[in-house]
C-alpha cells in the first residue's frame, strides 16, 4: 500500500524509497530529519555546557589559589598581633579577624580541592597512623571553635584500636570539616561526640551532634555536590561533605549519616585497618640517614620521626655517610647536594653502588632549584625526590614516611622469598 513502510526479513524498518507516493511518507521523512536535526542540538548544547563547567572549574581553581597568598598574609600577621597584644578587648577583636581569615581559608581550600578531584588528581600519601592519637589531635585542632560555640565536645574511643593506612592531613580534613558542621547547627549547651571502634576489616569514625538533625527527605542527598541541608540557614559552599566523601572513597573506605528532624545528626565513615603483620613481614625501626655538613640546617628536620619506629642518623659527611651504610641499612636517604670534600650527588653514587644500599631511595636536598642541570643530575644520580630549600619539616615528613613504608614492603617482600 502507498506510503505503508516496508520491513525486512528481520522484522525491523528499512527506510522508506525515495518516491514513496504518498503522504504518509513524506511525514515520516520530517520527522526523522526533525528528530536528527534535535539530536544534534542537544549534541551541541552538551558539549557547550561541559566546556562551560570546565572553564568556570578552572577560572575557580586559579582564583582560590591566588587568594590563599593574601589570606595567609592575613592570618600570619594576626597571629603576630595577638602575641603582641596584652588588652583583652583589643585580643577579642584579632581573634574575629583571625576565625574570619580561617573561615576564608578553608573556603579557599574547598575550591581546591573539588577542582582537584574533579580533575582526577586527587591523591593520597598514606602513613600508617595510631588511631586515637589522630582523633585527639583532630577534636585539639578545632578547640577555638568549640570554645565559641559553648558545646559539650567529648570523645568515645575503643582502646586497643588497630592503626590505620591514611593521609593524615587528609584525615584531619574530614574531621575538620565533619566537627565544623556539627558545630554549626548544635545549639549552645549541645553536645558533640567524636568516636572511634574497630568494626571487622575497618576502623569505624563517627561524629555525632544533638543539632536540628535532617529530614529524611534530604538524607539520601547529603553528599551530593552543592547540597546542603537547610537545617537553620545555608553556610559555605556546600562541598564539605563531597570533599569528605571523596577523601573516604579514595581511602578505600565509605561515608553515610543517619539521625532525623529535632533527634541530631550522626556522620559515620569508615578506613581499612593496618592488617597485622604477616610471617616474613619486616617493622624494625626505620632508619632514615640525612647528610648535611651544616648542623643548623639539621634543626628544622628533627620532626620526621612522628613515630617511635624511626630514628635519625645525621652523620655530617659524606666520607662519614658511606662508613655508616658500609654496617647499617636505611630506609632512606637525605643528602645534601652542596657539601664540601664529597657532594650528595657523589654521596648518592657511592650508596648505589653498595649492596647493602643500591636500592635505598634518595631525596636530594638544595638551596639552588632554579638549577635545571642540578636537577638533572640529581635524579640521574637515583633521586626520587628534589626538595629545595627552605625545607617544611611536615612535607618532608611526609615523603619520608611514605618511601619508609616502600621500603618496608620491599624487605618484606625479599625475606618472605628467602624462607
Amino acid at each position: 500500500m502507498a506510503g505503508e513502510i516496508p520491513e525486512s526479513d528481520t522484522g525491523k524498518h528499512v527506510p522508506l524509497p525515495r518516491n514513496p507516493g504518498g503522504r504518509a511518507g513524506d511525514d515520516l521523512r520530517r520527522e526523522v530529519a526533525d528528530e536528527r536535526a534535535a539530536k544534534q542540538e542537544l549534541e551541541q548544547e552538551v558539549a557547550t555546557l561541559r566546556e562551560a563547567i570546565a572553564s568556570r572549574d578552572q577560572a575557580l581553581a586559579i582564583v582560590a589559589h591566588d587568594l590563599r597568598n593574601p589570606l595567609n598574609v592575613i592570618v600570619l600577621a594576626a597571629n603576630n598581633l595577638l602575641q603582641m597584644t596584652p588588652d583583652e578587648a583589643a585580643r577579642g577583636i584579632i581573634e574575629r579577624i583571625l576565625r574570619g581569615a580561617q573561615r576564608a581559608d578553608r573556603l579557599v581550600r574547598d575550591l581546591l580541592d573539588v577542582s582537584v578531584i574533579e580533575g582526577g588528581r586527587f591523591s593520597m600519601e598514606k602513613v600508617p597512623l595510631d588511631t586515637a592519637a589522630f582523633v585527639r589531635a583532630a577534636v585539639e585542632s578545632q578547640q577555638s571553635l568549640v570554645d565559641h560555640a559553648a558545646v559539650s565536645v567529648s570523645m568515645d574511643v575503643a582502646a586497643s584500636l588497630p592503626m590505620v593506612d591514611a593521609d593524615r592531613d587528609r584525615v584531619l580534613e574530614i574531621f575538620e570539616n565533619l566537627i565544623g558542621n556539627a558545630l554549626k547547627f548544635t545549639k549552645a549547651g549541645g553536645s558533640i561526640v567524636i568516636g572511634a571502634d574497630k568494626s571487622g576489616r575497618d576502623v569505624l569514625f563517627w561524629v555525632k551532634d544533638t543539632g536540628s538533625g535532617i529530614s529524611p527527605e534530604l538524607m539520601p542527598h547529603l553528599f551530593d555536590r552543592l547540597h546542603h541541608a537547610k537545617r537553620a540557614r545555608r553556610h559555605g559552599t556546600g562541598l564539605d561533605l563531597l570533599i569528605c566523601m571523596a577523601i573516604v572513597e579514595a581511602h578505600g573506605g565509605r561515608i553515610w549519616a543517619g539521625g532525623g528532624l529535632d533527634v541530631g545528626t550522626t556522620v559515620y565513615f569508615t578506613l581499612p585497618a593496618k592488617q597485622r603483620l604477616q610471617a616474613g613481614e619486616i617493622n624494625e625501626v626505620a632508619s632514615i640517614l640525612i647528610v648535611d655538613d651544616r648542623p643548623e640546617n639539621l634543626l628544622s628536620l628533627q620532626a620526621i620521626p612522628d613515630r617511635p619506629d624511626k630514628r635519625l642518623v645525621t652523620p655530617s659527611s659524606g666520607k662519614e655517610a658511606l662508613a655508616l651504610a658500609l654496617r647499617e641499612r636505611f630506609s632512606v636517604a637525605l643528602l645534601d647536594v652542596s657539601m664540601p670534600d664529597m657532594n650528595g650527588l657523589e654521596v648518592a653514587a657511592h650508596l648505589k653502588g653498595l649492596e647493602r644500599s643500591r636500592d635505598i631511595p634518595i631525596i636530594f636536598v638544595t638551596a639552588f632549584g632554579d638549577d635545571p642541570e642540578e636537577i638533572h643530575r640529581a635524579y640521574s644520580a637515583g633521586g626520587v625526590v628534589y626538595l629545595v630549600k627552605p625545607l617544611s619539616a611536615d612535607i618532608v615528613r611526609k615523603k619520608v614516611s611514605v618511601f619508609v613504608d616502600l621500603t618496608r614492603r620491599r624487605w618484606s617482600a625479599e625475606g618472605a622469598r628467602d624462607e
